[in-house]
């Protein structure tokens, strides 16, 4: 028979495990009988287990074997049995099945002691040295979520998992695919635990219907909700002011930034975009010191030669900014209408009605109408709270994604200042979950951002879906260097940049595997065994990793493989779910008020 046909190598293995099987169905039956007759109270009768028993079993049947002890006793009894080593060797079998799939060698990386800073103890340790408002709380009692932002439970020995969390002095780096637990496994958690101010980002629903209505029951404090693309459909019950504050060349620099890195990740640092971010600033401030508004900066970009917001800034002792503006408008005319055009293009979510409604003053609802009231948000004030902010745009052209990087920037810089009066840090913490980074959330200057705002109390979760993703956003400089600033970085499912792959494979470190051969010479075998060393996880094991697992590199501890939990298997997930379903009976609500887009009510 040829190798690999129905018998073949297999034959002896099938024989072996056929006499196997045939003796546990006897040794089975036998203790079956014996436990049945010392249950119904005739003791344990019958023949000891041996070729005898099997005899006596097959020529005189159960009845005789165990005299006074029902047939169906015994029977329920084999049946009880077979089903207590099922379910042992189904665990087995599904616990090594896993491990197979994994592909990871869990006993090569991080154990408990080498990533001890994230374990429990320390965490409770870590977090009442950086909050002292937990100094009232004994040290056992301090509640899990006010020590810092889950991610993911220690994978180590059979039936070991400890929860790891990072500590308020960390900033967080999150890198995978689609699918893979980002917003289930991170973002949801670290809201729902968040002890302070949270701002959460997205460009879906999911993590607004997951989290707001436990968040504001919590809290007790208010959800504000940044929803101008009808994501939502949440109604219009504030707005926000992003010239609020920007009296200097800085703050309008800064504010100008987020609108010219729309077009910035595709031309880079060329001049066209580096021209179209110094004329925005110029009308931003203009703008700002006058007391106009966005509408007028808009205004003023369709108008290349108009001198108005050069003489408010000359009004308002602004010499020098009204003449960088005046010479960019008095400068050859192909050069700038190319400016114009650029700032444009960045600021082209200025065209739009729905967006503006919320930066922009309130206005009359219509001729003769009062003006609607609508409080402002205040970003020092909601530093100082337990609020959560909700910021959510479409991805594309023309969406709201400058305006969401504005506020979250304007947000993070008020907590740093606030950090600053108070001794330093923020207490409770401030945390910005940045889901969809970079697609809605575009901070320029976001890795210099990370070197500093851990040591504030603000910590950010960036969650970005591949390297490559970053990369067009801050350059390949600025993402290595986002990167290396993360104290924390979760590296999930997905990463098929095989560069990234290499480098996180070399991050891990090797281990040393045993090899065995064996050569044969004049009838004997000689077997040898060495040591090698070799990656513990290859690029390609890097690239498939299970959905549901990561690496975590933080600073100071060995690359370990952790187990996401995602929000639908935690304590609390019957109340998750109840929100969510709420949330969606209500976005549903909504849209049906809405006329429909063939213009049917």
């Amino acid at each position: 028979m040829r190798r690999g046909d129905g018998g073949g190598d297999l034959g002896p293995w099938l024989v072996l495990a056929g006499a196997w099987g045939a003796i546990a169905l006897v040794a089975g039956a036998w203790s079956a009988g014996r436990i049945a007759g010392w249950l119904w109270g005739t003791g344990a009768r019958g023949p000891d287990l041996g070729v005898d028993f099997v005899l006596a079993l097959l020529r005189d049947g159960p009845a005789t074997v165990w005299a006074g002890v029902p047939p169906a006793a015994v029977a329920t009894v084999f049946a009880a049995e077979a089903l207590v080593v099922g379910v042992c060797v189904n665990s087995v079998t599904a616990r090594l099945r896993g491990r197979v799939r994994a592909t990871v060698p869990v006993g090569s990386l991080a154990g408990l002691a080498d990533v001890a800073p994230l374990a429990p103890d320390q965490a409770r340790r870590r977090a009442r040295a950086l909050r002292p408002s937990l100094e009232h709380l004994h040290r056992r009692r301090t509640p899990a979520d006010e020590c810092g932002v889950a991610v993911g439970q220690l994978s180590g020995r059979p039936g070991a998992r400890h929860a790891l969390r990072a500590s308020w002095e960390d900033v967080l780096l999150a890198v995978m695919a689609p699918r893979a637990g980002k917003t289930t496994a991170l973002a949801v958690p670290a809201v729902l635990e968040a002890p302070g101010a949270v701002v959460a980002t997205s460009n879906k629903a999911d993590l607004w219907a997951s989290t707001s209505a436990l968040r504001a029951g919590r809290t007790a404090e208010r959800v504000w909700v940044f929803d101008p693309q009808r994501i939502v459909f949440a109604p219009q019950t504030w707005w926000w002011n992003p010239l609020r504050g920007v009296d200097t060349v800085e703050e309008a620099h800064r504010l100008a930034g987020h609108f010219v890195q729309e077009v910035r990740g595709t031309r880079d640092k060329d001049f066209w975009s580096s021209a179209a971010h110094d004329l925005l600033t110029g009308l931003l401030l203009a703008a700002a010191v006058s007391g106009k508004n966005l509408h007028d900066v808009f205004a003023w970009l369709n108008d290349p030669t108009t001198p108005e917001p050069a003489d408010l800034l000359r009004a308002q002792g602004r010499a020098a900014a009204a003449a960088s503006l005046r010479g960019r408008q008095l400068g050859a005319a192909e050069t700038r209408d190319g400016v114009y055009e650029t700032a444009r293009t960045a600021a082209q979510c200025l065209r739009d009605d729905s967006i503006m409604a919320w930066v922009s003053p309130p206005s009359p609802a219509g001729p003769g109408a009062p003006a609607r009231v609508l409080d402002e948000l205040d970003a020092p004030a909601f530093a100082r709270s337990r609020q959560t902010l909700y910021l959510l745009s479409r991805d594309g052209a023309g969406a709201a994604a400058p305006l969401v990087a504005a506020l979250t920037d304007r947000v993070m810089r008020a907590a740093v200042r606030l950090a600053e009066r108070r001794g330093g840090r923020l207490d409770p913490p401030l945390l910005a979950v940045l889901d969809e980074a970079a697609n809605i959330c575009r901070i320029s200057d976001l890795p210099d951002l990370y070197s500093h705002l851990g040591s504030r109390g603000v910590v950010p979760l960036t969650i970005l879906q591949s390297y490559g993703q970053g990369r067009r956003v801050w350059g390949d400089h600025g993402m290595d260097a986002l990167w290396s600033a993360a104290t924390c970085k979760i590296i999930g499912a997905g990463l098929d940049d095989a560069k990234v792959a290499e480098d996180i494979s070399r991050l891990i470190g090797d281990h040393d595997v045993t090899t065995r051969s064996t050569s044969r010479g004049r009838g004997s075998a000689t077997t040898s065994t060495s040591q090698r060393s070799q990656r513990i996880l290859g690029a390609d094991a890097v690239r498939a990793l299970p959905r549901g697992g990561a690496i975590l590199l933080a600073t100071g501890c060995r690359a370990a493989y952790v187990v996401l939990t995602p929000w639908y298997r935690a304590p609390h997930s019957a109340e998750v779910a109840a929100a969510s379903s709420a949330a969606g009976r209500l976005l549903t609500e909504r849209a049906a008020q809405l006329p429909s887009e063939d213009g049917a009510p």
